[in-house]
């Protein structure tokens, strides 16, 4: 069963996307709901879910630019537009960003399934058919392995998330494990840690007034030196300069 979020200011229309995806499609669960895009990025980095439906104007954040910020961090995230505006920039927005569908309001539930149901068989498809280094073929349970994974991460980045601790969490050898996030995310999980580290930090450094040694203890790293150096090689200033450009 494949998860949905669903980022829209209208708490009627929320509501009733979740009792059609949930009960009248089936074969997916809505696992957050937001009301505005900053509360969705927000969520996003705790709840990974495989397809976002959002609409385009909301408060505080609207869709266009939430998923922009999205795709720095999540580039494979299906992303389905439900918007009232027929607007040909919104749409070609839509278009550069990659985004799966875009859905005028009020959604047709046959439309909305159809949709669903074609991101569905390429979610499938994502993973039938890889394999690991060692030649055993990715599974759906592989898949949401790798999920629980990431979850694990993003909800402890403050901690020391080695390797070996995470395959201890989901029960596999630290060498399978390793192989099948390589192959199924296309990156090493190291860098997907640091990644990860790196977003949060960012988040901080413009929402909050914390210090720069204490963003440091919240993203794991014991030396807020390291994480100076860290993050200057990653995103190419250093954290009070990054945060005094997003001021």
């Amino acid at each position: 069963m494949y998860s949905v979020m669903i980022a829209e200011d209208e708490e009627q229309i929320r509501l009733g996307l979740r009792h059609t995806i949930e009960n009248v499609i089936g074969g997916y669960r809505v696992v957050s709901e937001a009301a505005n895009g900053r509360e969705a990025l927000e969520q996003l980095h705790g709840t990974l879910p495989d397809i976002l439906i959002t609409d385009i104007r909301m408060p505080e954040m609207g869709g266009i630019e939430l998923i922009r910020k999205i795709r720095a961090s999540f580039p494979g995230l299906f992303i389905v537009i439900v918007s009232g505006y027929s607007d040909f920039e919104y749409a070609k927005q839509a278009i550069k960003y990659q985004v799966a569908e875009y859905l005028l309001k009020p959604v047709s539930r046959v439309e909305l399934a159809e949709v669903l149901l074609r991101i569905n068989d390429q979610l499938s498809r994502q993973f039938h058919g890889k394999t690991t280094e060692e030649g055993k073929a990715i599974s759906k349970e592989d898949h949401h392995v790798i999920r629980k994974v990431k979850e694990f991460v993003l909800q402890n980045l403050s901690d020391d998330i080695t390797l070996q601790k995470v395959a201890e969490q989901v029960n596999l050898t630290q060498h399978y494990l390793s192989a099948l996030f390589k192959t199924e995310t296309g990156q090493n999980y190291s860098d997907f840690v640091t990644e990860s580290r790196m977003a949060k930090a960012k988040l901080l450094l413009r929402e909050s007034n914390l210090k720069i040694h204490e963003i440091a203890q919240l993203t794991g790293y014991l030396s807020a030196k390291h994480f100076m150096n860290v993050f200057k090689t990653r995103v190419g200033t250093t954290p009070s300069e990054y945060r005094n450009q997003e001021s």
